[in-house]
């Protein structure tokens, strides 16, 4: 019985509207080259191409002088994904996608045996022939992993070099491109590598539920098997973490540090990834109103930090100090480098104090030479600039103009509850400042009524529930329902809570 005589190809292998769609693809290309100039430029007879336009099944062959006659891009011609032409994609890159075409094709006809022929007195045949195409089927498996591997790992430096540039256009296709070439190679290194990518294009995105699930995926793969846990998963599960703290959900962030520092042992303490893993355990402990805890892990783990994350950890303790009350605002501006953060973290503590004097001189901190112009227009410097405005020229626009800008930003709209929270407290004391009491309290409400529909998991910033908290002791001196008294009780106890875990700066909300 030959391999042709059985069932129909299993799924994920080939099937006629893989045929209909190459033809399709064929018949796009038509409409910049004639039947001439593709039979000229592939080697084939101009019959030949028409009898494949019109419905004549479409060889391998063909396809393979199609990538290397018209510069066809073979991903988009077998498919559909990327664009139709290679003279984007490096050389190397298009030669490697034009040998895998061969290889499909003969996969696809080693894995049409029909297992339905195993009924009958000639089974036994069957089954060795059966036996022989599987065998044939791995090793053209193994053959296309070969061809594939490094196809697969160059598009990946490709993608790579594409978010760094932030060139999201670009890396849309090539992402739909290693997609397709990640079905084609079994390389565990590779897959995770592609993850990984994966996760920091959704976070360019913007889409911060893709870009958590990915990070949770990724993460899952890194977990021990037959191999011990390494400093690789470590450095998975601290990833993890910080996708999980970007989008509030600090709980389940401390699970999973606590969870992964038991899994470390005794032995993973010695890495680089532990010390960058600690020191994100000692931010969410600050996040969570434990700021004498979380200060002392981020000071041991700081001297064992370098490069990038030794700047970010010096500005997040330059901020856990402030709070904790052991450095004046100025002075903290005037140690060490100035940095994005730095600037962001003394912007947050300027407009808590609200004094005209440290609004201003942050501002001018954040407009200096070592800090990055595109950041200028985020949150917290757009927030400083409008309380400026409305402690020495109070207005009843300022706070709506605010928000309303904040809200059309893609760098500052709100992602997730966490946000709104951030938003709303930030409008509400807008509108305190400048004596708007009734708009105040309306928005402080909105910002009651999203708390309590908020999930249990998601945690809004400290500062930014302090924010709202203060406006609530400000705006409410005698309740009048049971709603308001319950939001008195939560604000003293948000206070007494925080105070008591390090947060000095807080104290002067409980005497007001």
């Amino acid at each position: 019985m030959s391999a042709d005589q059985s069932l129909p190809a299993p799924a994920g292998v080939e099937d006629h509207s893989d045929d209909a769609s190459i033809r399709e693809r064929l018949n796009s290309l038509l409409s910049e080259h004639s039947q001439s100039e593709i039979a000229r430029k592939t080697g084939s007879l101009v019959a030949s191409v028409n009898r494949y336009v019109h419905g004549a099944r479409i060889p391998a062959a063909f396809c393979a002088a199609l990538v290397r006659g018209l510069n066809v891009n073979p991903s988009w011609l077998l498919v559909g994904e990327g664009a139709p032409s290679l003279a984007d994609v490096p050389a190397e890159t298009a030669k490697l996608g034009g040998n895998l075409l061969a290889l499909v094709e003969a996969m696809s006809t080693v894995a049409r045996m029909r297992l339905g022929s195993l009924t009958g007195k000639h089974h036994l045949k069957v089954l060795r022939e059966l036996n022989d195409a599987l065998v044939s089927h791995e090793r053209l498996r193994e053959k296309l992993n070969e061809q594939s591997r490094p196809l697969f790992a160059e598009m990946l430096k490709d993608l790579q070099a594409a978010l760094d540039k932030r060139d999201l256009a670009r890396a849309g296709e090539l992402r739909k491109a290693v997609e397709q070439l990640s079905r084609l190679c079994d390389d565990e290194d590779l897959e995770r590598d592609f993850y990984r990518v994966q996760a920091y294009h959704e976070f360019q995105l913007k889409n911060s539920a893709r870009f958590l699930q990915l990070q949770r995926k990724l993460f899952l793969r890194s977990l021990p098997n037959d191999n011990l846990f390494d400093e690789r998963a470590c450095d998975e599960a601290r990833r993890l973490v910080v996708a999980l703290v970007q989008m509030n959900r600090l709980h389940e962030a401390l699970r999973v540090c606590r969870a992964t520092r038991n899994l470390a042992g005794r032995a993973g303490r010695r890495w680089s990834a532990f010390a960058r893993l600690e020191n994100t355990h000692g931010v969410i402990l600050v996040e969570l109103g434990h700021l004498y805890k979380g200060m002392a892990l981020v000071q041991r783990s700081l001297p064992r930090l370098s490069g990038m994350y030794r700047k970010v950890s010096e500005a997040a303790l330059a901020k856990q100090m402030l709070w904790a009350g052991l450095v004046r605002l100025e002075d903290a501006m005037a140690m060490s480098e100035r940095n994005d953060a730095k600037a962001e973290h003394f912007l947050q503590t300027a407009c808590w104090l609200a004094e005209p004097r440290l609004l201003e001189a942050t501002l001018s901190y954040a407009e200096g030479r070592d800090v990055e112009p595109v950041w200028r227009d985020g949150f917290f410097p757009c927030y400083a600039r409008s309380l400026l405005k409305q402690l020495t020229h109070p207005g009843s626009e300022e706070a709506e103009a605010f928000e309303a800008a904040m809200q059309a930003s893609p760098k500052t709209a709100p992602r997730d509850e966490g946000d709104w929270v951030r938003l709303g407290a930030s409008v509400a004391h807008l509108y305190l400042a400048a004596g708007l009491r009734e708009h105040a309290l309306a928005q402080t409400l909105e910002v009651d009524r999203r708390l309590s529909s908020m999930d249990p998991e998601v945690s809004p910033e400290p500062m930014a529930a302090a924010t709202h908290y203060r406006s609530v002791l400000a705006l409410i001196d005698s309740p009048t329902d049971r709603r308001q008294k319950r939001m008195l009780t939560q604000a003293r106890r948000f206070f007494i809570r925080y105070v008591r875990g390090g947060y000095a700066i807080l104290e002067s909300a409980l005497k007001s």
